[in-house]
């Protein structure tokens, strides 16, 4: 791409007419970016060109001379970002496809053309040929649509050929992917229909005895494993009477459940000596009240009703819902990346509160003296509720790639870990907002869960590491090193975290949050 191309793309063509780019910044831009001449030997003036790589440095100088421009427009700059993230793209593609076609013609002659055989002893074709995935009456129907039938291409019929080649693989992947779906689906309802007929769910007895020592009931409930979770709980009779009769909620018995040790290995089953202490647990929920008049004593009688322990998780989800709700009707974006100074403000007054909960496992941690929370509770796939960082609202996303005549559809978070890998993977959506047609940007790194002592309290807290190592959206892949816009979630402080609900404060900026939800 020439100088003069650059300057009549239609964004930056309407700053420079508005005055929002000066001429001078442009040229001291350009003549900075990487150059090179084209070995096509039909380019016969020397006029200086950028590639691929150039043109995306470009954008980011012109990127970077707005960030410290108060009075520019953020509509205008999203816009410009869209416009040469898809001219980049689709330059990236055309210098690949003139490389090869250079390579084609390098046979020491001076013409600037290739044969047919030349054509079609091009090692994408003959692989493709090879493996059964093009025909030889294909490649010659190719040869003849891309042209006027003559017995030499060009650079300009190459580039011809190679779509209309694109456009015949995407037809044959949809009809396959059609195809393997019809069969996947067809496969499920068949297991389904054999599981509805082969299995029966083998009932076991509910026990019904009461005021059986801890150990006893134990070895009555506990599983193949010798081990009780939730399903075994079910069948302690006692205790399902108890919920039942509304004496103990059953998220008093999921909290009670939490702050009792888990058996080695697991984190959701109790041993033997974790489910006594459990028993223990309940039984001090109830208190003996003793007649004044002699009467018997009264059986067990519940305490004063308690406040339901997790009104402050609903409450945060319902206040998240009701933003994500208002937004929608006022075209906001998702996430609350439009939300207002109070909505945020009663966000992290409630967050604040949370935190401070006993069944926030950070807070379980540092009271039993531990130093982290375990690297497994962040596994899993999570799905982004909410987030207050300025990086985030100014880009209308992570990648940056949103904006103009797209927006922000959602963020998820994938968290692997195993003995040998940490990766995680961010999925971005940005959608069209013209048609609703949408692609994925896909931000893949390493992971690290540290301990460190905090700059605002002084005392040790979770450090959730990330180091981001490419980004992939259509075609493209980048390194992310230089992509600034993933900055804020390379490090970030672990300050709420349960079974499904997950809370990050900003390392350097603790009213920066970040909201995730278990898929």
């Amino acid at each position: 791409m020439s100088k003069d191309q650059l300057t009549s793309v239609p964004s930056i063509k309407d700053m420079l007419s508005e005055g929002d780019l000066l001429s001078s910044e442009l040229d001291e831009i350009w003549d900075a970016a990487s150059k090179f001449l084209p070995k096509s030997s039909s380019d016969d003036d020397n006029v200086d060109r950028i590639d691929v790589d150039s043109f995306i440095q470009v954008y980011r100088d012109i990127d970077d001379l707005f960030e410290d421009e108060e009075e520019l427009d953020d509509d205008a700059l999203a816009a410009v970002s869209a416009a040469l993230a898809a001219a980049a793209s689709s330059d990236g593609d055309e210098t690949e496809l003139s490389q090869a076609f250079d390579t084609l013609t390098d046979d020491g002659s001076s013409s600037n053309t290739i044969s047919f055989s030349q054509l079609r002893q091009w090692e994408e074709i003959t692989s493709l040929i090879n493996e059964g995935m093009l025909g030889e009456d294909e490649f010659k129907s190719l040869w003849e649509s891309s042209g006027n039938g003559g017995d030499e291409m060009d650079l300009e019929r190459f580039l011809k050929f190679n779509a209309a080649l694109d456009d015949l693989f995407v037809f044959e992947d949809d009809e396959v992917e059609e195809e393997e779906v019809d069969e996947i689906s067809s496969e499920m309802t068949e297991d389904e229909e054999e599981e509805e007929e082969e299995e029966v769910p083998q009932q076991l007895p509910m026990i019904t005895e009461t005021d059986l020592p801890p150990a006893v009931l134990f070895s009555q409930l506990a599983n193949e494993n010798y081990l009780v979770g939730q399903a075994e709980l079910k069948r302690w009779g006692e205790l399902q009477e108890m919920i039942s009769d509304g004496d103990l909620s059953q998220e008093e018995l999921d909290v009670l459940m939490e702050r009792v040790g888990k058996a080695p290995g697991t984190d959701m089953y109790l041993d033997e000596e974790g489910f006594c202490k459990l028993a223990e647990a309940i039984d001090d929920l109830f208190e003996e009240v003793d007649d004044d008049a002699g009467e018997e004593p009264k059986q067990q009688q519940p305490q004063q009703p308690k406040a339901d322990i997790r009104e402050l998780k609903e409450e945060l989800l319902e206040l998240l819902e009701d933003i994500d709700k208002i937004g929608e009707e006022e075209g906001r974006l998702l996430c609350g990346l439009d939300c207002n100074e109070l909505e945020q403000e009663r966000v992290l007054e409630v967050v604040g509160e949370l935190e401070r909960e006993p069944y926030n496992k950070v807070v379980a941690v540092s009271a039993s003296g531990g130093g982290a929370v375990s690297q497994e509770a962040l596994l899993g796939d999570w799905e982004l509720l909410y987030s207050s960082s300025s990086t985030m609202k100014y880009n209308e996303g992570l990648s940056g790639l949103a904006g103009g005549l797209t927006r922000f559809g959602g963020l998820k978070q994938k968290i692997i870990g195993t003995k040998y890998l940490s990766d995680v993977e961010y999925t971005e959506q940005v959608i069209g907002k013209v048609g609703g047609k949408s692609f994925e940007v896909k931000i893949t790194g390493d992971w690290e869960l540290k301990t460190e002592i905090s700059l605002f309290t002084g005392k040790p807290a979770n450090v959730l590491s990330v180091t981001p190592d490419s980004v992939v959206y259509g075609p493209r892949r980048d390194k992310a090193d230089h992509w600034k816009s993933l900055g804020p979630m390379n490090m970030l402080l672990l300050s709420y975290i349960d079974e499904d609900l997950r809370i990050m404060r900003g390392n350097t900026s603790t009213d920066t949050l970040f909201i995730w939800k278990r898929c």
